[in-house]
């Protein structure tokens, strides 16, 4: 029942500005498959670097859906739990779940950010387009550390509920 579901947390204009940011990265890659293909097909001439651009865009779609998916709770989730626990011990659960998940998320982050100080320092570019990776890298990096803090308030939430027996 959705409303046996332990609440999500609103994200509010930040949310909006990650769905409309994702939203556009998924569009792009989209513009720039279509025309390569279209290209490659029908002129023999595909786009230069396309498979660059696209394996850089869905590696930050990924990245910017981790604090959506997190703050709506639509990640993948096995509920063989839920019909013996009682609501209250559902939220209860989650905010451990969470806590873990943020604590997870904010080593994920540290490290992603150290290696992009890495391929910054080194120089590192992808090959046909010179995107440097380190950039890349960064930018993922802070999108996890987004997510963990999306995590961290989620377990708030959701130990609020617990405390407080509130169904939302």
């Amino acid at each position: 029942m959705a409303q046996d579901k332990v609440p999500p947390v609103a994200l509010g204009r930040p949310g909006r500005v990650l769905e409309i940011v994702g939203a556009a990265m998924i569009l792009a890659m989209m513009v720039v498959t279509a025309i390569d293909v279209a290209g490659r097909y029908f002129l023999g001439k595909p786009i230069g670097g396309a498979f660059e651009v696209t394996e850089i865009l869905m590696g930050l779609v990924i990245f910017a859906g981790m604090p959506l998916a997190t703050a709506r709770r639509e990640h993948i989730a096995i509920d063989l739990f839920d019909t013996a626990l009682s609501w209250r011990m559902r939220c209860w659960q989650a905010a451990v779940g969470d806590l873990v998940c943020a604590f997870v998320s904010a080593i994920l982050a540290w490290r992603i950010w150290a290696r992009s100080q890495q391929l910054l320092m080194v120089g590192e570019t992808t090959m046909q387009l010179g995107i440097p990776r380190g950039f890349v890298a960064a930018a993922m990096s802070l999108l996890m550390a987004t997510a963990a803090a999306v995590f961290l308030c989620a377990s708030v939430v959701a130990l609020r509920n617990a405390i407080a027996g509130r169904r939302v």
